[in-house]
């Protein structure tokens, strides 16, 4: 399928030339069901944003270890999603991800075409049957994630073959559950026999080695990643967040009809929806609760190295913990 579409030359050359590679030089490896699964040092994935989440955060996220991931709505036309993946596979070729919408409203079947093309591996599924991408992505050697916010879902997606769940839970940015994190994640790993990835309230290595303990393999770290230098967004949006505490995020489906995390004086004047290719998203500012721990802009880098350097110190000082060999 891939080889139907022009510009697979390109991704077939890269495919041949840039095998999984080893991840040996990243120091303090966190090993996981996860990343041993994409073979990546780090279980932590860069949220696919909307409006924020394109190159330069993907490739900085996987070049730090983690897994950068983008949306597919984010590139309007095919033509400027294979731009964008020939820039992302000049720059890294490392693991990537993508987040594909399979409702019917975008061009989902060329999309995968051009991803798997590319040596996208990490696909997450939402508002669509994933059984449709599930041949193909396997075939190619890829694994298929489904978004879920409640039980239900998790099991609808479990017998539809998915290969790993992202337990989507209060507080987390944009489109968001109402289960906290902390009961999300056992309660699904005791009832779903697949693996659970958690988002939602997780910006630090401390709150990843909680999400970890409570039976996670991986985790989706969104809101502390708008605020660093790759995120495409206004500098207004990196300092509303961070400004903002807890308190200053509003839960409502007002936007976009289904309920999500906003940050509230963004969308204080809100009216109607806007068409998906009206600026006006641009002034509508998503965000989860992990405000609370951003306190500055930097690199996406930093924000990967410092959660792992934080995850080892919480193991390191918990009660009862003597030997992490």
């Amino acid at each position: 399928m891939p080889g139907s579409f022009p510009d697979a030359g390109f991704f077939l050359t890269w495919k041949l030339g840039h095998g999984r590679t080893t991840k040996g030089d990243n120091m303090n490896q966190i090993p996981t069901e996860f990343t041993n699964m994409f073979g990546i040092p780090y279980p932590i994935i860069g949220a696919p944003m909307f409006l924020v989440s394109y190159e330069d955060l993907t490739v900085a996220v996987s070049e730090a270890g983690g897994l950068g991931a983008f949306p597919l709505p984010n590139y309007r036309t095919i033509d400027d999603l294979k731009t964008a993946l020939k820039n992302i596979r000049a720059r890294t070729d490392k693991t990537i991800g993508v987040n594909i919408h399979l409702s019917g409203r975008f061009a989902w079947k060329e999309q995968l075409a051009i991803c798997l093309a590319a040596g996208v591996e990490f696909f997450i599924t939402s508002l669509g049957d994933p059984r449709l991408i599930l041949d193909d992505v396997h075939a190619n050697g890829g694994k298929v994630f489904a978004d879920v916010i409640n039980l239900k879902q998790a099991l609808k997606s479990a017998e539809r073959g998915v290969d790993g769940l992202i337990a989507v839970s209060e507080g987390a940015g944009g489109h968001a559950g109402t289960i906290p994190v902390m009961v999300f994640i056992p309660y699904l790993k005791a009832r779903v026999g697949l693996p659970i990835v958690a988002a939602g309230g997780i910006s630090t290595g401390a709150q990843m080695a909680a999400a970890m303990a409570l039976g996670a393999c991986a985790v989706v770290v969104g809101t502390r990643l708008i605020a660093t230098t790759e995120a495409k967004v206004y500098p207004a949006y990196k300092d509303a967040l961070i400004a903002a505490g807890p308190n200053d995020i509003v839960y409502t489906d007002k936007v976009t009809g289904n309920p999500a995390n906003w940050l509230a004086h963004s969308i204080k004047d809100f009216d109607t929806t806007p068409d998906l290719g009206s600026k006006r998203w641009l002034d509508m500012w998503s965000a989860g609760k992990s405000v609370a721990q951003i306190d500055e802009i930097k690199s996406a880098r930093a924000v990967i190295e410092e959660m792992v350097e934080d995850y080892q110190k919480t193991l390191s000082v918990l009660p009862g913990v003597t030997n992490l060999e």
